[in-house]
């Protein structure tokens, strides 16, 4: 593999660390802020999975001889505001707000799937992907079923 491919592979590998990133704090906004437990239970494991996949995605670029990405961007601070603002005016709007960032996550994830990966970052790529299509199904569910309709409000 040619220098200027390595140095592309770890230029992506960190985007998607930044995309993971942005998630974990847009993650800790709508939990913040949504009142059903059982919702918040599950944003939380949603939001563990974004932390494994940063320390998964960090470990390839390591070995890549990268340095991962450790903080979020400005547009990580813009995303976790965002989401922290929307999230004020109930739980609906939270996971309206998550539904666009996971929404950015899949495609995000998607595309990075159309580039030639060695064996170890695909499978990881792969894996992290079937996640965030897990949170936008289980995010679009919930939103249609509506369970904080009919879930007394929980501290």
């Amino acid at each position: 593999m040619a220098a200027m491919d390595m140095n592309k592979m770890i230029k992506q590998l960190n985007d998607l660390i930044a995309l993971d990133i942005d998630a974990v704090g847009a993650y800790e906004a709508a939990i913040n802020r949504i009142d059903v437990e059982s919702l918040r239970m599950n944003l939380r494991e949603f939001q563990q999975d974004h932390e494994r996949h940063i320390r998964d995605l960090s470990q390839v670029v390591r070995t890549l001889g990268g340095t991962p990405r450790q903080k979020p961007d400005a547009k990580g601070f813009i995303l976790k505001g965002f989401t922290a603002v929307t999230s004020m005016m109930g739980t609906e709007a939270a996971l309206q707000a998550m539904r666009g960032n996971e929404n950015l996550t899949n495609r995000t994830y998607r595309n990075a799937l159309n580039e030639e990966w060695g064996p170890e970052a695909r499978a990881i790529i792969e894996r992290n992907y079937m996640d965030e299509q897990r949170h936008l199904a289980f995010i679009e569910d919930v939103l249609r079923t509506r369970p904080w309709e009919q879930t007394p409000v929980q501290p």
